[in-house]
């Protein structure tokens, strides 16, 4: 309020105020009342005439058309169409290149109206300061969740997960670089689903999810690169004592290029296996991981198990293999390696889940192999082995790293420091290659293992799991003068952020689809990394999906912390001083018709 409405407003209401009490001394029944009131309504007739009030302007809606928007779509009065770069063939739009171009021609607009699938990264990284209004589009038919494995060492299984929609009663395969099926699944009602594959030569593997529907029409094919590590080979320590379990586990280890070096005590005094080693931090540093029996932990004692630990809290990884019911004694043990179980006196049947589907996708996944080998496997016809498994319970932070089919878990690791403890709840696990599952088997110790195995220190960049041509791609992890190098040979120099400080982050924007290389020369040497760009077209449902629910998120936002004023402008005049003009004409009857009853009064401020 200015100050000449704040002396305005003080000058009307004294007036006001003083002709009221003058008329209530006078005589107070029904008439004085209502000439109170005229009085009352002519004051603030008389204001609101002399100082007019602010109405807002609504301002432009912008109708902004973004992916899978209609041809046509109908405008309002007041509405503006827009289109964005996503959007194709919108009839009478306005080509814009973003959002912020579009508020920058258009700054009287004051809300947001979008159609489509929703709004890309690119736009909104910003707030609009407008309201916006956003309706999701239905659930996009075809692959909307993919999970990529992790990186792998050679030789080990991984698993791919996802989720389909609009295709229940259909199957989703997993096809090998060479086009050869590997494993395959029905696609149920939640249109989840789990496949597998093996990994045997390093570099980057580009495998393909394939889409069927009810009708084994193909839906899609999605490239997914899988990227096989070709590490240095692991070194594991084995302790224990002489039995099935440790022979297997030997053969298993010699057979994945595993440096296994195992100290077995078969009583007596009797030591067999490789030469001794002194149990202390300086021996366990030099090994990844330690594989040891439940009796023979419990025979090392407190302060040999104290080392352990401490190995454990710097990296070492050690999986306890259970050969019997746990005792309370076992248990209190196992906690010096952060290991914190409840139970294992009871066993319970492990659920196998068939090798595969069909015998192809079982001679792809296991690969080649020599013909005395071959006959040692098991077909699809010979019956699954019968296994038992201690039965333990442990907390959330007992992550599972091999489960049978039920679900229940068979090996499982809890974190210590830097390092991991497992716990193996299969004692005669030995069994599945007696009975021709030795890939099985070969499968569980190569999980377990990578679970809990010391990491190697490698150039490894962070960027997303499944970049595609034309989005940005964050790469970090970087230092110095790093350059990507794309699937044709083209340079592009990174130009780190300094703004991220020690996480050394900079922007690509690959033009093309294929495999991209970084490379980072530093004093020390040249490191390259690979990774695999997808096509601009492929995860085309994924993204639907992801925009809406981004937008979805962004929309509500905005109406949380729009800031923006409407604008304003002055009302007319002559409907306020009409009213005044009335109601000081009544007060005047009213007041004359009074001084025809005797009594005079004298009380209209105007």
């Amino acid at each position: 309020m200015t100050r000449p409405e704040t002396i305005a407003v003080a000058l009307i209401a004294l007036a006001t105020l003083t002709a009221i009490a003058r008329l209530l001394r006078v005589r107070r029944d029904l008439h004085a009342a209502l000439l109170a009131l005229l009085t009352m309504a002519s004051a603030v007739l008389l204001y609101l005439t002399l100082f007019l009030p602010r109405l807002p302007v609504g301002g432009e809606t912008l109708v902004l058309a973004t992916a899978a928007a209609p041809r046509t779509i109908a405008i309002q009065p007041g509405e503006r169409l827009v289109a964005l770069p996503e959007a194709r063939g919108v009839e009478a739009a306005e080509r814009v290149p973003d959002l912020a171009t579009a508020l920058r021609r258009h700054p009287q607009v004051q809300r947001i109206r979008i159609v489509g699938r929703g709004l890309t990264e690119r736009d909104r990284d910003s707030d609009a300061g407008v309201p916006v209004a956003f309706r999701p589009l239905p659930t996009p038919r075809g692959l909307i969740r993919l999970d990529p494995p992790a990186d792998i060492p050679a030789g080990a299984v991984f698993i791919i997960g996802g989720e389909a929609s609009g295709l229940s009663g259909g199957t989703v395969e997993l096809l090998d670089p060479a086009g050869r099926r590997v494993d395959r699944r029905r696609i149920t009602g939640d249109g989840r689903f789990r496949l597998g594959g093996a990994a045997r030569t390093p570099g980057l593997a580009l495998f393909t999810l394939r889409l069927r529907d009810a009708r084994k029409a193909i839906v899609s094919d999605t490239p997914v690169p899988v990227r096989i590590l070709a590490e240095r080979p692991t070194r594991v320590l084995m302790l224990g004592a002489p039995a099935p379990e440790t022979k297997y586990v030997r053969r298993w280890a010699t057979d994945s290029g595993i440096e296994l070096h195992s100290q077995l005590d078969a009583g007596g005094g009797v030591r067999i296996g490789d030469a001794p080693v002194a149990l202390n931090a300086a021996t366990l540093g030099r090994f990844d991981a330690l594989i040891i029996d439940d009796r023979a932990w419990q025979g090392l004692g407190r302060n040999a198990q104290s080392v352990v630990a401490g190995a454990v809290a710097n990296g070492l990884g050690v999986i306890i293999r259970m050969t019997g019911p746990a005792t309370p004694e076992m248990r209190r043990s196992w906690r010096t390696l952060g290991l914190a179980v409840e139970g294992g006196g009871e066993t319970a049947p492990v659920v196998l889940p068939p090798l595969t589907d069909d015998s192809e996708m079982l001679e792809a996944r296991r690969g080649p192999m020599p013909e005395r080998g071959a006959t040692d496997l098991n077909t699809l016809e010979d019956p699954a082995p019968e296994l038992g498994r201690f039965s333990v319970k442990g907390g959330s932070d007992l992550v599972p790293a091999v489960s049978d089919e039920s679900g229940a878990m068979l090996v499982g690791w809890h974190q210590r420091g830097q390092g991991r403890t497992g716990l193996w709840t299969v004692a005669d696990s030995f069994a599945l290659v007696l009975n021709g599952q030795s890939d099985r088997y070969y499968q569980w110790w190569s999980q377990a293992l990578s679970a809990v195995a010391r990491p190697e220190a490698t150039f490894r960049p962070h960027l997303p799991a499944l970049p595609r041509a034309g989005d940005r791609v964050p790469i970090c992890g970087l230092e110095g003068h790093p350059q990507v190098v794309d699937p044709v040979g083209a340079v592009t120099p990174l130009a780190i952020d300094p703004a991220t400080g020690q996480r050394g982050c900079a922007a690509y924007w690959p033009t093309r689809a294929g495999e991209h290389v970084v490379v980072q020369r530093t004093i020390s040497g040249t490191r390259r990394f690979g990774f695999y760009v997808l096509p601009a077209t492929a995860l085309t449902p994924m993204r639907a999906l992801e925009a809406g629910e981004a937008t979805q998120r962004w929309a509500d936002r905005q109406q949380r912390g729009s800031v923006t004023d409407l604008p304003d402008r002055s009302g007319p005049t002559w409907p306020w001083f009409l009213g005044w003009l009335i109601v000081s004409a009544a007060l005047w009857v009213a007041e004359r018709r009074w001084r025809q009853t005797g009594v005079r009064y004298s009380g209209n401020p105007t």
